[in-house]
């Protein structure tokens, strides 16, 4: 055969050749019109030129052989033509060089270039194969993708889409829809002691995985932290743990609260969120309209101030995320956050649950969007001081 077909080299690793598309050379003194008799129309596959030793000298691409047949006489043309009067110059790298080293040595050029293609040599420049610039971003795109599928996997561990918590005095219920599967919702329970909780819920800047890694440092952070510290100095020290670890690169904003049952003191820190509602009267009644303290990782020694409140038996309260708030439908109309207070309240007034209520408020919500994309991830989490 005029073309021959090169057998993909053994190797171990995540080496370039296990992504090579196709391993098509011809000797240089063969006659074009051979070559075509040869290859299938439509022309896909490059075909690399070498020399008797097997050396890469240049590559004939199946944009040229279009080109040249598309003129008048263009086949005659090719019938007096050898391979090496056609080819063109071809970058070549090693072809067991690992698939990351090659890929960002070739970025550059895949940008200027995405139809480019690339040929594989051993040691003594000998043909190994044939890489294109799409074989690396297919290539790209799938370890993007295996990525996304371990983080998400990840993460839903982290932050769960359901977690419900309950004792004799106190009923917490959480969710949490991410927008791109990975994103930068987060909440965290805790009984630390006897009839005492801490709670929280934040927002991390940015969506996707960038902003799932910050998850992972706050739910470590969390999981390890001593909560009959005082809340400032808890918030305080993830506020160094942030600056130190994302140097202001990232930085959430987040509601930290502390409650005792004997007393029915809430204590929290509102840093930068906002979205802290209690239900009364069926409605949602904000707290505060405005944070007290700046965000998580945004200043390297803030004052941080907490507030505390008493509550009394029976009081619901609903933390959000500005999911919620930001998200329109087909209309442009925001998500009406009056409706929730009602919802929360017949579950509440009932006897059921608030796991009924996170399940109907989510209802609610994914009604109103309805073909319109989620903007932004969603995350709740409602509090419920019982009677005895």
């Amino acid at each position: 055969m005029t073309v021959k077909e090169r057998e993909r080299a053994r190797v171990a690793g995540e080496r370039i050749v296990k992504i090579a598309s196709s391993f098509a050379y011809a000797d240089a003194d063969t006659p074009v019109h051979s070559i075509l008799a040869e290859l299938r129309e439509p022309y896909r596959d490059p075909v690399a030129v070498v020399d008797s030793s097997e050396r890469v000298l240049g590559i004939i691409v199946p944009e040229d052989l279009v080109e040249i047949l598309g003129k008048p006489f263009g086949r005659d043309l090719l019938q007096r033509q050898a391979a090496r009067d056609i080819m063109r110059t071809v970058a070549c790298f090693p072809y067991d060089e690992y698939i990351q080293t090659a890929r960002e040595r070739v970025s550059a050029e895949i940008e200027d270039d995405p139809g480019r293609h690339f040929a594989l040599v051993d040691a003594r420049n000998r043909f190994q194969g044939h890489v294109s610039a799409q074989d690396i971003l297919t290539h790209a795109l799938n370890d993007y993708r295996r990525e996304l599928r371990l983080s998400t996997a990840i993460q839903n561990r982290l932050v769960p889409p359901y977690h419900a918590e309950r004792s004799e005095r106190v009923s917490l219920t959480c969710a949490s829809v991410m927008a791109q599967g990975v994103g930068g919702d987060y909440y965290f329970t805790r009984q630390y002691g006897e009839g005492k909780w801490f709670f929280c819920l934040c927002d991390i800047s940015g969506k996707g995985i960038s902003a799932s890694v910050i998850t992972a440092v706050l739910s470590g952070f969390l999981y390890s932290a001593h909560f009959g510290a005082p809340l400032e100095e808890t918030v305080a020290l993830l506020n160094r743990i942030v600056i130190g670890t994302f140097r202001l690169e990232k930085y959430l904003t987040g509601f930290f609260a502390k409650f005792d049952e004997e007393s029915g003191e809430l204590e929290y820190c509102d840093m930068g969120h906002s979205w802290f509602f209690a239900v009364e009267n069926r409605l949602m009644q904000q707290v505060s309209s405005q944070a007290d303290n700046v965000p998580v990782g945004l200043v390297e020694s803030p004052e941080i101030i907490a507030q505390t409140l008493r509550i009394a038996p029976g009081t619901v309260l609903a933390l959000l995320s500005d999911g919620f708030v930001e998200q329109e439908n087909r209309h442009g109309e925001t998500f009406p956050l009056g409706e929730l207070g009602a919802i929360i309240a017949d579950a509440s007034d009932s006897g059921d649950d608030l796991v009924r209520a996170k399940v109907r408020i989510l209802e609610r919500f994914f009604a109103f969007k309805g073909d319109v994309p989620q903007h932004d991830d969603i995350s709740l989490l409602l509090f419920q001081y019982l009677d005895t």
